[in-house]
């Protein structure tokens, strides 16, 4: 398994690892240390240099490599280093706003993150990529520790690390504002910088975080935590994350909180059965943060499988508990910034938890792939292109089982950049319509494009039997738990030969409307009225109005005041019409404004109404690209002139195929390609 994922790129790693040192002081350059000895002592005898007296010694970003006479053997790692490990986390506060409770960024401090057995206060560079088998890193020590925190930049090139476990234990309090708990984050590795990993496998390596109440002691990365992952031809599998709030059962991207770079990247590897067990559990396979809160930062992952990987609840929590919980992205998910996917192959991921609705119907479980859903906004774009993502399910405690592979959450817009197949896409909870000048965001849902497909089945584009490739040494911790995990899955049926050999162009239709100072601004009633027109839904506009306005009378935003308290607009007047009903901003936190709730809901009623109609040629984007450019042309509106629509075509960038698959297999450029992490051979 070590030779196809990195004997085909030893050689270019021997000579990067040689002409290393850039402007990143990720390493000095000059002559490196070698590790002669597997034994663990921070003071070996003369002329044996362990990997714990290497670290200590080796300035930062000097290259610390193995004697060849080691190749294939484990660091068996005994000695904690630390017991309070110092790095960065987030502190968070709560203050209360009239649509609830709202969590905010109090800023990033010097936190404790308990047990590691090696530490690191400079940037680290370990390469083991002269050695065929690699070499392995493991915690064998009595009490539970992570394997490897770094302060600064880390590089692993051609390592294992496993059997990494950060537990959290709970401190003295002397002061309110006293940390009570250490952190459980990062089984292997604990990272506040770059984490730069080739050629590696993080696998059986977990966290354990408590349980109290808290927004900023969650349990993150069962095997990787980082503010910046940079990782290639990597496996991460078998790893767990449990706690009140667990996330990144593999990995956790900060994302860049303390970095000035803001992309992250995940290419060429496999992160699968992976679990996250908790009250409130996000990406059981993967987790972005996008740099944090206030922050708008990239995750890329291209040519990358994620598979059989587990969000559900703790097994300890009582039942009443689970009535509170939050289950979402079995796969990936991401809480704000930007995720691009191409390439990739998500399949197979499951959700599982009790399942409840709020009043805004938003669903607190979500399958494979999903974005945050928050009461301000949170998540710019996700754009997918070339990828496969099907056969992720969702079950209900106590209820069905059911697809669900992509949940757009409150994402500004979703891009698909062509060529993709899909399972069941949930565009449901995206942003509603806002037509506010320069905001270019009455259309969100950028799609379908070219050689896109929705609603297949697992079985017709992957081949389920011979065409899984799996690793008999690392075992599932997530979905099909015991079994061997997956490390990729051949393509078959209408994902072979799909990518045109040459590039090509997304364009995407961006709209606003903008109304005439003191005019009437009626726009939802002229949607209504063009839909109805357009589409040949006789009495729809009508029908709509009367069960909207239905709505709105019955609605008690109050339940303990006496009478029906009603939605207020922002000078109080109640809003119980369609005329009354608007977008009243403020542009920042706007979704979260209870006035706003009734322009929401009409939207949210408006895509339930138009399923329901079942128009031809509608897919699971309802009002899309399509849809909007059709209804609508730039200049006034004839139904009202002093309402003025703006609609566009956005000339897209060129869209490409990535050159090499996840396997490192070469795509024709003279062919037709495959949709996909992996080229069938």
């Amino acid at each position: 398994m070590r030779c196809l994922l990195r004997c085909a790129a030893s050689a270019a790693l021997v000579l990067l690892a040689a002409c290393s040192g850039g402007g990143d002081g990720t390493s000095s350059g000059g002559a490196g240390i070698v590790v002669n000895s597997l034994f663990d002592s921070a003071t070996p005898p003369s002329g044996t240099v362990t990997l714990r007296s290497a670290l200590a010694t080796a300035a930062p970003g000097q290259v610390i490599r193995f004697d060849r006479s080691l190749d294939g053997g484990t660091v068996a790692l005994s000695i904690v280093a630390d017991e309070h490990t110092r790095l960065k986390g987030e502190v968070m506060g709560i203050r209360d706003e009239p649509s609830g409770p709202v969590s905010y960024l109090v800023g990033w401090f010097d936190r404790d993150y308990g047990r590691s057995a090696l530490v690191a206060r400079k940037n680290v560079v370990i390469d083991a990529s002269d050695l065929p088998s690699g070499i392995t890193l493991a915690w064998t020590g009595g009490a539970p520790a992570r394997v490897l925190a770094v302060e600064g930049n880390l590089t692993l090139i051609n390592v294992d690390v496993t059997g990494g476990h950060s537990v959290t234990e709970r401190l003295a309090v002397v002061n309110p504002d006293d940390q009570p708990w250490t952190l459980a984050r990062g089984g292997a590795v604990a990272v506040w910088g770059v984490a730069r990993l080739q050629d590696c496998r993080l696998y059986d390596n977990h966290v354990e975080g408590d349980f109290d109440s808290s927004r900023d002691r969650g349990a993150f990365g069962g095997a990787v935590y980082a503010d910046i992952v940079d990782m290639q031809r990597c496996v991460v599998s078998g790893n767990s994350a449990l706690g009140g709030g667990a996330a990144g059962g593999g990995i956790y991207s900060v994302g860049g909180a303390g970095n000035a770079r803001t992309l992250s990247t995940i290419d060429q590897s496999s992160v699968s059965g992976n679990a996250i067990r908790g009250l409130f559990a996000y990406g059981g396979g993967i987790y972005s943060d996008g740099g944090g809160i206030g922050k708008s930062n990239t995750l890329r992952v291209t040519n990358t499988t994620v598979a059989r990987n587990l969000a559900e609840p703790a097994a300890t929590l009582p039942p009443f508990l689970l009535t509170m919980g939050y289950w979402r992205g079995g796969g990936l998910y991401m809480s704000n910034g930007y995720m691009e996917l191409q390439a990739v192959t998500v399949v197979e991921n499951a959700v599982r938890g009790r399942a409840r609705t709020d009043s805004l119907g938003r669903r607190n479980l979500a399958g494979g792939i999903a974005a945050t859903v928050g009461n301000a906004h949170a998540v710019e774009r996700m754009t997918v292109s070339h990828s496969i993502v099907a056969g992720n399910t969702v079950t209900e405690i106590g209820g069905p089982t059911y697809p669900h592979d992509l949940f757009t959450g409150s994402l500004m817009h979703f891009l698909s950049d062509g060529y993709n197949r899909f399972g069941q896409l949930d565009f449901s909870q995206i942003l509603v319509p806002v037509g506010e000048r320069a905001w270019q965001s009455l259309s969100r849902r950028h799609y379908p494009k070219a050689g896109d497909q929705a609603g297949v089945a697992l079985a017709d584009v992957v081949d389920l039997g011979a065409g899984v490739t799996t690793d008999p040494t690392i075992t599932s911790v997530g979905v099909a738990a015991g079994d061997a995990v997956p490390l990729h899955y051949r393509p078959a049926g209408t994902a072979l030969a799909q990518l045109p050999p040459g590039a090509y162009r997304v364009d995407n239709v961006l709209a606003e409307y903008e109304a005439s100072q003191g005019a009437t601004d009626d726009f939802l009633a002229i949607v209504l009225a063009r839909v109805e027109r357009q589409y040949g839904l006789t009495g729809f506009a009508a029908a709509f109005r009367a069960d909207f306005e239905a709505f709105l009378q019955a609605v008690d935003v109050d339940a303990a005041a006496p009478g029906l308290q009603p939605y207020l607009d922002p000078s109080g007047t109640p809003i119980l019409t369609l005329a009354a009903t608007h977008f009243f901003g403020p542009a920042q936190t706007w979704p979260r404004e209870l006035y706003n709730h009734p322009y929401i809901e009409f939207w949210h009623r408006l895509d339930a109404a138009l399923a329901q109609a079942a128009i031809p040629g509608f897919g699971p984007e309802l009002l899309g690209d399509a849809a909007w450019q059709s209804l609508f042309s730039t200049g006034a509106l004839a139904e009202n002139p002093s309402l003025r629509t703006i609609v566009w075509i956005e000339r897209g960038p060129t869209v490409s195929r990535l050159p090499v698959d996840q396997l490192g297999t070469t795509r024709s450029p003279l062919a037709p390609a495959d949709i996909g992490a992996i080229e069938a051979p």
